[in-house]
């Protein structure tokens, strides 16, 4: 088994997805410290595209209540360095990248490790096409960094009471004496949850997950 083949079945293994052309892959995840007239700083340019809009078209079809401002602010969730470092470590890729491991002794940098997230999910899709890449990109979903639950708390609830009482939830937020913000929320006209916090956006998340957890148990 050569060297292209070894790598193609490698990635494989950890991913699920088959290379029909093993070329594409090693450039995906060479360095350009290892070989100068290889690397995947192209694919990378390409992914980056790939990237944005399938996390994009993700998140508009899943919270459909969201503003454009939240949605970008998942986006960024998913599309950061951080995250894709840690998809990268997630899914044990590191074996497989093709860099100088003198220049890089204790671990490949964030950096590059974004760079080959990127050039990896630009190489499924010129080998495998839209379906394959799709695939990759749950697998990106799937090792990002958990969001909490606060942060879609108020979406989920919007569309909880939207579905059941075809009415948003009201919320009614106030500063304390304590220089607090108390929330409370109503859904149908009625009292359903209330929480403290530091400023108004926090309150109001642990409010709405207070009354989602709420509605949820009264549904099932």
């Amino acid at each position: 088994m050569n060297e292209r083949e070894s790598i193609s079945d490698k990635f494989s293994c950890l991913t699920g997805i088959k290379f029909k052309n093993a070329d594409i892959l090693v450039e995906a995840v060479s360095h350009r410290s290892f070989k100068k007239d290889v690397s995947y700083q192209r694919l990378e340019f390409l992914g980056d595209s790939l990237l944005s809009f399938f996390t994009s078209e993700y998140f508009y079809r899943k919270y459909k209540l969201f503003a454009e401002g939240e949605l970008s602010k998942f986006r960024t969730s998913i599309v950061n360095r951080e995250n894709l470092s840690h998809v990268f470590t997630q899914l044990n890729l590191s074996d497989l990248v093709f860099i100088d491991r003198k220049s890089f002794k204790d671990d490949i940098p964030e950096s590059i490790k974004e760079d080959i997230m990127e050039s990896l999910l630009a190489a499924v899709y010129l080998d495998g096409g839209i379906r394959a890449a799709k695939k990759m990109f749950k697998l990106i979903i799937k090792n990002s960094h958990s969001v909490p639950e606060e942060f879609f708390a108020k979406n989920q609830l919007q569309e909880l009471s939207l579905g059941r009482y075809k009415s948003l939830p009201e919320f009614k937020t106030v500063e304390s004496e304590e220089k607090e913000f108390v929330c409370r929320i109503y859904v149908n006209g009625k009292y359903c949850s209330e929480a403290q916090g530091k400023s108004k956006k926090e309150c109001e998340k642990k409010a709405a997950l207070l009354a989602f957890r709420k509605l949820e148990k009264e549904i099932q």
